[in-house]
């Protein structure tokens, strides 16, 4: 899809260009300040992006390029509290938006080769003061100098729908973003204890998490059945108090502040009454449309946007134990080199209440093995596990994917159990969205790894992941994330700051001849010397990490932290970053779409993932009517260490 995104350069504008480049879309910028903005988004570097200098307000040569774009996101505007409201910013503030959407209009309706979706924000405010009332997108609009400038605002907008292209308004509320807008402002106040509500506290406050701003634009943009007007919130709207409360709680400071909005107003001018004002607006013809919330709870979306700053709790002490290895050792495979020994066993655990079978902590690989080829997460596969679950068994997902690319699969798999991401590196807790344990790359070691992959590959592409945030220096159309698994880079340029602390992976993409090249570099320079874990299972993706990162270790810690001896533990991949794990359990599975040297290490091999193995896996070991004594792993051949 080819885009053209006007205000690119705001809070929810960078969000949107970062989301839609990582789709492998072209995008088109328009904006005031060409050179800012090519440095930006790193233009040079990024084949896909295009900077188009011109004020959208004003009629001019950018109008031109709307012509042959597949959709026209408008998000450009004055901002709202961003000043004092004297007569002449709020004459600013009407202008910039109509004047903006009407420009917009009118290059639409001049394009020969018109877009066939026009996105145009407009606000909540559009509702005026609703006090406790739920309002939907039906709902008549409010008086005042905002509800007003709303209803100007869509009737703009609408002027696009009459030349035949489909047009959306969200609505948007208020964003919560750690990097800008109302939160950015709130968090220093909480910190210094002054934190607390405006006005009565009883207002109803709008809220939506930024990522759930981007996935309503994208249905917009994808969905044919969504038009008009889209209340960009959040479905659990709460009260002005309710969110002081929770944004208290997440930075373990007090919420206890009242500020009468006469005061306010004497700082800020007639903005006060607005800020005063509430709107519980609900997402009807979001929800209509199908779009599944990622953060639907306001302290679950701040956990999520201020978690970051809880560092990992420190790691849980694995004491070695009599336990006795299945079968022989294995060496390290040429595609998963870690310079650790092999895992050390944990202590038995006394035998809890559990399945039939006894296992009472069960690993399960999420690609190639929980997922199908296809990417998709199958009903008996879900059931199976909900089953495990109820006859007690804990169910762990393990996975080199980050948090934020596990979201969704755990929300579809209702999980709520630690998960193992980057290959070992992170335990995360999905609940509280926060690291129970990390293990992270020292930033100097992460630093001179990307620089000596460049100096042997100019165009390697890096991303760097730090716990659920994830940077990119550029974005090669080639490679776009969602194809190798990686995760959607939350900002894309230079990386020297992020290499500058620990990291949780160095991830490498490129071509196939020049990785391989970059893996053997890597290997003689970082690998052999104890300071990194490798994993090379794809072609085109190096994944770097700490030593000593593997799923076998972090699924003894999680042993551990349960009470579940390793008899008690059962793990089911395909690939040979699953090979730590499947050894160390006491019954290791493979599906039968695994590498031939995980079948070979496994007790007993179950069906494909296209053929619902996991779920089978479950039925045949888990629940099983009696123990089933795992049968002795055949003799497994040793893999030369690269």
């Amino acid at each position: 899809m080819h885009l053209l995104i006007t205000g690119a350069t705001g809070l929810i504008g960078r969000r949107l260009v970062i989301d839609r480049l990582t789709h492998g879309d072209q995008v088109t910028v328009v904006s005031r300040d060409a050179a800012a903005a090519a440095k930006l988004f790193a233009a040079s570097a990024n084949p896909n992006v295009r900077i188009v200098e011109g004020d959208v307000g004003i009629p001019g040569a950018w109008q031109r390029a709307v012509n042959g774009v597949d959709a026209v996101v408008h998000l450009a505007g004055a901002g709202i509290v961003d000043r004092r409201w004297t007569p002449a910013y709020k004459e600013t503030i009407v202008r910039s938006r109509l004047d903006g959407t009407h420009q917009v209009v009118n290059a639409i309706e001049e394009a020969r080769h018109r877009p066939a979706v026009f996105v145009s924000a407009s606000a909540v405010g559009y509702y005026g003061d609703s006090a406790d009332r739920e309002v939907g997108e039906s709902a008549p609009p409010g008086t005042g100098f905002g509800a007003e400038l709303c209803v100007r605002w869509e009737e703009q907008a609408l002027a696009a729908a009459k030349l035949g292209v489909r047009t959306c308004m969200p609505r948007i509320g208020i964003v919560l973003d750690e990097r800008g807008g109302a939160l950015a402002r709130m968090i220093p106040l909480f910190r210094w204890g002054m934190g607390g509500t405006v006005g009565s506290g009883r207002q109803y406050m709008p809220w939506i998490h930024w990522r759930d701003v981007i996935g309503i634009v994208d249905l917009a943009l994808r969905e044919p059945g969504c038009r008009g007007p889209l209340n960009t919130t959040a479905p659990n709207p709460v009260t002005s108090r309710e969110f002081a409360e929770a944004l208290g709680a997440v930075l373990g400071r007090p919420s206890l502040v009242h500020m009468p909005v006469k005061a306010l107003r004497i700082v800020m001018g007639e903005v006060a009454e607005m800020l005063a004002e509430g709107q519980r607006a609900v997402p009807a013809a979001a929800l209509k449309c199908g779009y599944r919330f990622v953060h639907p709870e306001v302290g679950r979306a701040l956990r999520a946007l201020l978690g970051t700053e809880r560092v990992a709790s420190a790691p849980v002490p694995i004491r070695p134990a009599s336990g006795t290895p299945r079968s022989s050792t294995r060496s390290a495979p040429s595609k998963a080199a870690t310079s650790a020994p092999a895992p050390v066993r944990p202590a038995a655990a006394s035998p809890a209440a559990g399945p039939p079978s006894g296992i009472k902590l069960l690993a399960v690989d999420v690609d190639g093995t929980l997922l199908r080829s296809d990417g998709r997460l199958t009903s008996r596969v879900v059931e199976a596990i909900a089953r495990a679950r109820a006859a007690g068994c804990t169910v762990v997902l393990a996975t080199a994917r980050s948090p934020k690319g596990m979201a969704g699969i755990v929300t579809r798999a209702e999980l709520s159990s630690p998960i193992i991401n980057f290959n070992g590196a992170l335990i995360w807790n999905p609940v509280d969205e926060r690291s129970l344990f990390h293990e992270a790359l020292p930033g100097d070691v992460a630093r001179a790894v990307v620089e000596a992959a460049r100096r042997l590959h100019p165009p390697v592409v890096v991303e760097i992941d730090v716990l659920d945030r994830c940077f990119a220096d550029r974005i090669d159309p080639r490679f776009p994330p969602g194809s190798l698994r990686l995760a959607h880079p939350d900002s894309i340029g230079p990386l020297d700051r992020v290499l500058s602390s620990p990291v949780s992976k160095v991830n490498l993409v490129g071509a196939p001849e020049a990785l391989s090249r970059i893996a053997d570099m890597v290997r003689s320079r970082f690998w052999r010397h104890g300071q990194v874990t490798l994993f090379h299972t794809h072609p085109s993706l190096i994944q770097v990490l700490a030593p000593r990162v593997d799923k076998g270790i972090a699924l003894q810690r999680i042993a551990r932290r349960i009470g579940a001896a390793r008899e008690q533990v059962a793990a089911i991949g395909d690939a040979s970053n699953d090979l730590g794990m499947i050894e160390w359990a006491g019954l290791g599975l493979a599906v039968a779409n695994a590498a031939p040297e995980v079948r070979a290490l496994a007790n007993a091999v179950v069906p494909s993932n296209d053929e619902n193995g996991v779920a089978i896996a479950v039925e045949r070991h888990v629940l099983a009517a009696a123990p089933r004594a795992a049968a002795p792993a055949p003799e497994r051949p040793s893999f030369p260490v690269p």
